[in-house]
């Protein structure tokens, strides 16, 4: 195979969620000395746009989704060991989890996986995190933007909770919360910038919130 076939097949492995023909393509592109950026560009962040142009489409469902994103992990794991650091200028940083007393993940790890398939540097801080770690986190990272992600009632008060340390606190990044609970009022009441119910949308506000800040800067 040639360099535009591996690219081609990496690429529609991890459209179609094979995550063990998404890491053997992506080792044999290396071991071909394909530029591991090229590798990154054109196969694994147009895979995962693709990858959401079907969700909207209703081609793909969630566990769809959920195959993909796993392929795109794994890609991404080889492929960031091969990257020379501040060869990959991402578009910006975002640090997520999901607040104390829910430990609900899939939501959280499918937006994850997506942010990095489409070149967004993510901090997974995990599930059940307390609004002192999540300011911790961002006082540490000083990331763009920060992702609340819940599926219990009790995850709203902790949203507020955390949302009114993080701005007491003077943190600056733009705040998105997400999770089948949540509506424009509870996003109100918890002091957010944007809310989404859905993974895929919201990985594209993300990534709108992101190109604003980048835009003002």
């Amino acid at each position: 195979m040639n360099e535009i076939e591996i690219i081609d097949k990496l690429r529609t492995a991890i459209i179609e969620g094979i995550s063990e023909e998404a890491i053997n393509f992506v080792k044999m592109a290396l071991e071909m000395n394909i530029d591991p950026e090229h590798i990154l560009n054109e196969a694994i962040i147009k895979g995962a746009e693709d990858v959401g142009k079907k969700y909207e489409n209703d081609e793909y469902f969630l566990g769809d989704m959920l195959l993909a994103a796993d392929a795109i992990n794994d890609s991404m794991e080889i492929i960031r060991l091969e990257l020379k650091e501040g060869q990959y200028e991402t578009i910006g940083k975002v640090l997520i989890g999901t607040p104390e007393g829910d430990l609900h993940d899939i939501g959280k790890s499918l937006i994850v996986a997506l942010l990095k398939g489409r070149g967004v540097d993510v901090i997974d801080l995990g599930v059940d995190i307390p609004p002192k770690e999540f300011l911790e986190a961002a006082k540490k990272e000083h990331p763009d933007v920060i992702g609340l992600s819940g599926l219990l009632t009790v995850s709203i008060s902790k949203m507020i909770e955390t949302v009114m340390l993080l701005k007491d606190e003077g943190i600056k990044a733009k705040i998105i919360v997400g999770g089948g609970i949540l509506s424009e009022e509870s996003c109100k009441q918890i002091g957010a910038d944007d809310w989404t119910k859905d993974g895929w949308e919201g990985v594209k506000k993300i990534i709108k919130l992101l190109e604003g800040r980048k835009n003002a800067i």
